[in-house]
């Protein structure tokens, strides 16, 4: 299965309550089924997002998790994060909000000024020789979770974005994302990357990161084309940075 996977809308299988729906697509997963199709649920037990973290799932937003074969590589796959982010943003602009605000932080969450949107987790799997991949979006539709760690805002607290419910965001999700995927695997990295880079949260600003080598300090100056962060310490010279959390200073 090639780029033809993407050429018509994606089954939806939905579910009032679910532990996780990436958990769902592993368990399909490792009994054979790699979709593609959607899973969706309005309520999450148990949901999560990068680095094994909780994600607080109240009803009215959408948890969604597309299982898919992936037709190209595992590097390929490894960049979809990008394409993720910017399909969020297609969709919230598909739907009238005013997108203009809506920023992207590396890698992967929708910030709207330094408040949480949305948080996207991809993981990916073998099952026989073929390459598999769970793309997981939660998305503040309806509801901004209160968090102690953090801030947050949802969809219809945005200009024009009074109307919009969950169930109408995965209708334009599954045209996005489906498009920026093609857009990826069908003229490489390049143009995802510098429509990332165009609504990325944080360039040229002073930021943290705390990689697993330690703390680092600097400006944050570009995406690199295999997606590492480049971060331009004080004494001028620049480092790549492919995973950690990042941090606005100042």
């Amino acid at each position: 299965m090639g780029l033809e996977t993407f050429s018509s809308s994606w089954p939806v299988i939905r579910f009032d309550e679910i532990d996780s729906t990436n958990e769902e697509a592993r368990r399909r997963a490792s009994a054979g089924d790699l979709g593609p199709c959607w899973l969706v649920t309005a309520a999450q037990t148990a949901g999560r997002g990068r680095l094994g973290r909780q994600w607080s799932s109240p009803r009215g937003n959408l948890y969604v998790t597309v299982l898919l074969p992936f037709p190209g590589s595992l590097q390929e796959a490894a960049l979809a994060c990008f394409s993720a982010g910017l399909a969020v943003t297609d969709a919230a602009r598909a739907l009238g909000v005013d997108a203009t605000q809506l920023k992207l932080k590396w890698p992967n969450d929708v910030l709207v000024g330094s408040a949480k949107l949305a948080g996207i987790l991809i993981e990916t799997g073998t099952l026989h020789g073929k390459l598999w991949m769970a793309a997981g979006f939660g998305v503040n539709v309806e509801v901004a979770p209160e968090r102690a760690d953090r801030v947050t805002t949802c969809l219809t607290a945005q200009p024009g974005g009074a109307t919009a419910t969950a169930p109408r965001l995965l209708a334009m999700l599954d045209i996005s994302f489906r498009a920026r995927l093609f857009q990826l695997l069908g003229e490489g990295f390049g143009s995802t990357r510098e429509a990332w880079l165009a609504q990325a949260a944080g360039m040229g600003a002073r930021i943290e990161l705390t990689p697993a080598s330690g703390r680092i300090e600097g400006i944050m100056a570009g995406l690199a084309e295999d997606g590492a962060l480049i971060v331009r310490l004080d004494d001028g010279s620049e480092t790549h940075v492919r995973a950690g959390e990042i941090s606005v200073l100042g």
